[in-house]
């Protein structure tokens, strides 16, 4: 059970992840830069509407076809007509594939979207959000957090992580917003 509740604070904010800027100056270049570590409550102080949606691996089918492509087709509406200030895809991949992933779905430029890595899975499972997929390992399950102003406006899990793209979609999202 989602330890995210609608109507109340983010509820993970001492959690930190990890993701590499990606510039348009830099983002033919194929070697990454270093990672920088981002405390979640710092990062939604500093940001009024944040989309947290979690996928459950980086280059997977369905994430890299139906889910996480409509995040990069609309980030213009989600930032521009929506006012949303971030979009981070969580995965428990590293930061050098989810980077490598983002380039790879045509991100150039950082500053409103990260792919964002919980290696550990530990952000994901204090949402109640992680999938598991055998002895003590984990993925993230396909999930999103809308948080405006500090608190959860909007927060949904697909009942088929590994296909579904419904309540995670980004039409879902915006319809929320």
């Amino acid at each position: 059970m989602a330890a995210v509740t609608v109507n109340q604070p983010f509820p993970a904010k001492d959690y930190k992840f990890q993701y590499i800027a990606i510039s348009k100056s830099d983002a033919d270049q194929e070697a990454c830069k270093m990672p920088q570590t981002v405390k979640w409550g710092d990062f939604i102080k500093e940001n009024k509407t944040v989309v947290i949606t979690g996928a459950p691996a980086a280059f997977s089918p369905t994430c890299s076809v139906s889910h996480i492509p409509g995040y990069i087709t609309y980030l213009n509406e989600l930032v521009q007509d929506k006012h949303v200030d971030q979009v981070v895809v969580v995965t428990v991949d590293n930061p050098f594939a989810n980077q490598a992933w983002a380039k790879n779905l045509g991100v150039t430029d950082t500053t409103h979207i990260k792919f964002a890595s919980d290696a550990g899975c530990n952000f994901i499972k204090s949402l109640g959000y992680e999938m598991p997929v055998g002895d003590d390992v984990f993925w993230s399950g396909r999930w999103v957090v809308i948080v405006k102003d500090g608190k959860v406006t909007y927060a949904a899990a697909e009942e088929h992580p590994v296909t579904d793209v419904t309540v995670t979609s980004v039409e879902t999202v915006l319809s929320k917003l």
